[in-house]
């Protein structure tokens, strides 16, 4: 008799927290493919320096609060559907020369190896 109340009590706990959380139903920007993970910003909303020719773009929070741009339930939000090789290409992006360094022995091992082969 114990455990159905106990049984009861986490089902109805379980169902209480599911409406305890805000934001659930919405896209979330880590998910969206215009979605820069390590500056926080967003594609879409952004301007190219006519004398550099560097992007500048606006920070993810402050589209998504902005109704006339992506607004609150993100109207232009895309699935990244290659999530798992977009955040290391920017990771080593911005790392590069930490990682560069790491595997300069094993590319230019492979590179010779490569030539001395053919």
């Amino acid at each position: 008799m114990k455990t159905l109340q106990y049984i009861f009590f986490v089902i109805s706990i379980h169902n209480v927290e599911l409406y305890l959380i805000k934001n659930q139903n919405k896209p979330i920007c880590a998910n969206c493919k215009f979605f820069i993970p390590n500056k926080n910003e967003c594609t879409i909303f952004g301007e190219i320096d006519t004398i550099t020719g560097k992007y500048s773009y606006e920070n993810a929070g402050t589209v998504r609060n902005d109704e006339e741009k992506c607004g609150e339930y993100a109207i232009f939000f895309k699935t990244n559907y290659f999530k798992s090789v977009t955040i290391p290409y920017y990771f080593v992006l911005e790392h590069f020369l930490i990682v560069g360094y790491c595997f300069l022995p094993f590319i230019l091992y492979a590179f010779l190896y490569y030539i001395l082969h053919i």
